[in-house]
């Protein structure tokens, strides 16, 4: 859930979104000059539901052995295969 902003914050805002870039200080942080060694995903959080599905229990033991190796939990590796499926298919379908 995200917090609401006061009338003070909304008008701090829209004074920097009026500031050209020319006049922004950036001599207290260093330059980014590449996104390598990023890592997506670590501020965000998408909203989730609980879901139940069944399996079949060779399924089940495949995906436990697998994400082991991975070093996730069974369950994200299966969240994280159905959504690259889902992902697929969406771009196959266009």
């Amino acid at each position: 859930m995200q917090k609401k902003l006061n009338n003070t914050q909304h008008k701090e805002l829209d004074m920097l979104a009026q500031m050209p870039d020319s006049e922004i200080d950036f001599s207290d942080i260093p330059e980014l000059r590449s996104l390598a060694g990023g890592v997506r995903g670590i501020f965000h959080r998408p909203v989730t539901g609980v879901v139940t599905i069944r399996l079949g229990e060779p399924d089940i033991e495949m995906a436990i052995k697998l994400s082991q190796w991975k070093g996730i939990t069974y369950e994200t590796y299966i969240k994280n295969l159905l959504h690259e499926a889902l992902l697929r298919e969406t771009v196959a379908s266009r």
